[in-house]
């Protein structure tokens, strides 16, 4: 795991409850922000705000998260997205090719990798 890091406002979403318990706790364990949530309908406008980086889940009850990245996109294009899947096809592929602005992950996660991808993108957001 790598060592701690200047801390990232990350928000993670997924209605899954041990992936976004775990994905969080590795998260502030490499020292970031981490909010969590677990239906996309629920997470505040405030959160959204300071994230630098949203995680979140494709499939999730009523709000799919390609639904849920372009609502987060319109309102604060500035934050990353990465979009996090266990039914790669694709359909999804070419969802996320007309959206640059995401990034699409496959589960399960390497956290290492995610560690790493979140860095990457809040340097490229200007965090």
């Amino acid at each position: 795991m790598p060592s701690p890091c200047d801390a990232i406002a990350v928000v993670v979403v997924d209605d899954d409850v041990s992936f976004r318990l775990g994905l969080a706790e590795n998260l502030r364990d490499d020292g970031h922000r981490v909010a969590v949530h677990g239906d996309p309908r629920d997470v505040p406008g405030a959160a959204l705000a300071t994230a630098r980086v949203v995680v979140t889940d494709h499939q999730m009850g009523e709000v799919d998260g390609l639904t849920f990245a372009d609502a987060v996109h319109a309102a604060h294009a500035r934050t990353a997205i990465v979009l996090a899947t266990a039914y790669w096809n694709v359909e999804i592929e070419a969802a996320v090719a007309a959206r640059p602005w995401i990034e699409l992950c496959r589960k399960p996660l390497d956290y290492d990798e995610i560690h790493a991808l979140l860095h990457r993108l809040a340097e490229r957001a200007g965090a």
